[in-house]
C-alpha cells in the first residue's frame, strides 16, 4: 500500500502567501513534515497488511494521529494568529474527514447517526477528489471547472448533513470561508 499521509496544507497553491509564511518557516515546516513522514512511514505501510474492511477505520485513525503530532510540532514555528487560521484552513479543507476527529464530533455534537453517516460521505468526498485530479491531470481546464463544481456539492452535502445548529458552530469552527486551489500535475510521457 502506498503511503497517503494527511495533506500538507501549508504547501498548498497561496495558503503559504495567505499566512504569510516567511522562508524560514516554510523550511521549517518543509524539514517537519519529512521527520513525520519518516517517523509514520512504517505505520503507513503497515496498513496494506490488514483487510479493507479493518484498513479504512485504522487510517482515519492513524490520518488524526499524524495531524494532531504535526499540528502540535507546527506550534513551534507559527505564529499565534498563523496557528489559528491555518487550523480553519485544516478544518475547511477536510470537509467531512475533519468530521472525524472525536473532538470536532463532540464540538459540534454529532448524533451517532450522523457518525454513522461519515463513511459514506466521506467515501464520496475521496472518490470526487480523486475524479477531478485525474481529470485535471489530462485537462486541467476542465479539471479546474470539475474542482469548482466539487466544492460547491461537497458544501450543498455537508450543510444537509449538519443540523442548523451545527452549521452555526462549523462556521465558528472554519472562519472565513478560504477559496483553495487545485495543483495539478501532468502524467510524464
Amino acid at each position: 500500500m502506498a503511503n497517503t499521509y494527511p495533506n500538507s496544507l501549508y504547501r498548498m497553491n497561496d495558503v503559504n502567501k495567505a499566512l504569510n509564511f516567511t522562508p524560514e518557516q516554510m523550511n521549517r515546516l518543509n524539514t517537519l513534515t519529512q521527520q513525520m513522514q519518516t517517523q509514520y512511514r512504517d505505520n503507513y505501510t503497515n496498513l496494506g497488511n490488514v483487510t479493507p474492511a479493518e484498513r479504512f477505520a485504522r487510517a482515519q485513525a492513524l490520518n488524526q494521529q499524524y495531524s494532531n503530532d504535526w499540528n502540535k510540532a507546527a506550534g513551534n514555528i507559527l505564529t499565534d494568529s498563523q496557528r489559528g487560521r491555518y487550523q480553519q484552513l485544516n478544518y475547511q479543507y477536510g470537509g467531512f474527514n475533519t468530521l472525524y476527529d472525536p473532538a470536532v464530533q463532540k464540538q459540534l455534537n454529532l448524533t451517532p447517526a450522523q457518525i454513522t453517516d461519515l463513511r459514506s460521505q466521506s467515501e464520496w468526498n475521496n472518490q470526487q477528489m480523486q475524479d477531478v485530479y485525474r481529470l485535471g491531470a489530462t485537462d486541467p481546464a476542465r479539471g479546474t471547472q470539475a474542482y469548482k463544481d466539487y466544492w460547491t456539492q461537497r458544501q450543498e452535502r455537508l450543510n444537509k448533513f449538519l443540523t442548523p445548529d451545527q452549521q452555526k458552530v462549523w462556521l465558528q469552527m472554519t472562519g472565513d470561508p478560504y477559496t483553495f486551489q487545485p495543483t495539478f500535475t501532468t502524467p510524464s510521457p
